[in-house]
């Protein structure tokens, strides 16, 4: 009974001792007998990521393990553990940065001296805070970028493809650094004339909106492009024939320009003045041109027929003759005049008087108004539109020799025929006697008041 107690006591004794080095093992490994000194680390979200019990490195040297990861607004505070030997050899203005070990292994916190190295100033002490630098926030946008191509691309085949872009790039280095140089040599080319690239590519896309509006349109000119040549199809000897002519029109045409062309050139030179005076005067052609039409139907009773139908009237005070110094010029400069045309007012009684002054080389001007007066409208005792009194060589009529009606001959034989009767010679016959007898002559009726 005593033996078997002692057995039952020696065997629990066995099962402690037996526990308990395990348990010893597992603190001596997990440093459960380690006292750490611990310091925080602000991290970004990427300290989320870290393992438990992650390795604290600086320089490659294991200095300490990550004891604890607190969530935190905008990223991750860590609690790392330094050991007890090595705080004093961590600079107090360490950095911290979160990199992986391999490009697919688990990361780990590396610290960063200043510059790099390890200097003589204070050292980390317990409960001091290590802020993240730049570099953890590149590692992370890297980390970041990379995990959506790790997670669609298999690590094998990824695996795959780096060695067999190793192998195919294996003793080219020089010829693609070469290249890599010939390309950053046209980038910097190319570099300042982006803004004008840029402009080019909106001009483009405003063009291709035109052409999209303008694509009905020109559908449309293509298919009536190719009825037109279907039209033209069977037809080339009569295409043949228009081309001749129009060659030969334009032989012709160029002798007829070698010939005259210095006299078009003269035609073009004298009527710049013709054309700049029918340009200013343009303003009186349609109330001139309408005064014609609306004159029409009382100039038809005048002439009714064909016989000439006036009342002559003689003026009251007759200006005085030309004299040789009054010669006729074209000195007019007055504006554009249309009075009032195309319905005008004026009658016999009421006749037109107020004429602009102008320099027409009468320096008289009772000669000028009585001009005025002489060619005045009036009214016709017929109802029709009486004319100007013409002298012998203006008035027409009928007659068997309409060629001789008004000449020179005709008055000089009218003046004969009525010198015997007014006891003159012919020269001192008046105008008024062949005005008057011509017409006579001619078989009209003149009617004197």
């Amino acid at each position: 009974m005593n033996i078997l107690r002692a057995h039952k006591t020696l065997g629990v004794l066995f099962l402690v001792m037996l526990v308990t080095g395990v348990y010893l093992t597992y603190a001596i490994f997990t440093q459960r007998f380690t006292d750490f000194q611990e310091v925080k680390l602000e991290t970004s979200k990427i300290g989320l990521q870290l393992p438990d019990r992650a390795d604290v490195k600086i320089r490659g040297m294991i200095v300490g393990e990550v004891r604890g990861i607190d969530t935190t607004t905008d990223g991750a505070e860590l609690t790392l553990g330094i050991l007890p030997d090595k705080i004093d050899e961590i600079p107090a203005d360490v950095t911290g940065s979160i990199i992986p070990k391999t490009l697919f292994g688990q990361k780990e916190v590396e610290l960063i001296p200043p510059d790099g190295t390890v200097d003589d100033g204070p050292s980390l002490a317990a409960g001091d805070v290590i802020e993240r630098t730049e570099v953890a926030t590149e590692v992370e946008r890297v980390l970041s970028d990379l995990q959506p191509l790790l997670t669609a691309v298999r690590p094998g085949d990824l695996n795959m493809t780096l060695n067999a872009l190793v192998v195919a790039l294996e003793g080219r280095g020089d010829r693609l650094g070469d290249n890599i140089e010939r390309l950053n040599s046209y980038l910097g080319k190319l570099n300042p004339e982006l803004p004008a690239l840029m402009e080019d590519l909106r001009l483009t896309a405003e063009v291709s909106d035109v052409y999209n509006d303008v694509i009905p349109e020109l559908s449309s000119i293509l298919r009536n492009t190719v009825t037109t040549f279907t039209t033209l199809e069977g037809r080339e000897d009569r295409l043949q024939a228009l081309l001749g002519d129009l060659s030969r029109f334009s032989d012709t045409a160029r002798v007829f320009l070698d010939e005259n062309g210095d006299n078009l050139i003269r035609v073009g030179e004298l009527g710049e003045q013709q054309l700049a005076v029918l340009a200013r005067y343009s303003p009186e052609y349609p109330c001139l041109l309408g005064g014609l039409v609306n004159a029409g139907a009382d100039q038809g009773e005048a002439f009714r027929d064909f016989t000439l139908h006036i009342n002559l009237e003689l003026l009251p005070q007759q200006p005085r003759a030309y004299t040789p110094n009054e010669v006729p010029q074209l000195g007019a400069d007055n504006a554009p005049f249309c009075g009032e045309l195309p319905n005008p007012s004026y009658t016999q009684q009421n006749r037109f008087t107020d004429i602009p002054d102008f320099d027409d080389g009468v320096d008289d001007s009772t000669l000028r108004s009585g001009t005025a007066e002489r060619v005045a409208p009036g009214r016709a005792a017929s109802g029709g539109t009486s004319t100007a009194a013409p002298s012998a060589d203006e008035l027409s009529g009928t007659g068997p020799t309409p060629s001789y009606v008004g000449t020179s001959q005709e008055a000089e034989m009218l003046r004969s025929m009525m010198a015997p009767a007014l006891g003159t010679s012919a020269e001192d016959v008046p105008d008024l006697g062949v005005v008057l007898l011509g017409p006579m002559a001619r078989g009209a009726e003149v009617e004197l008041r």
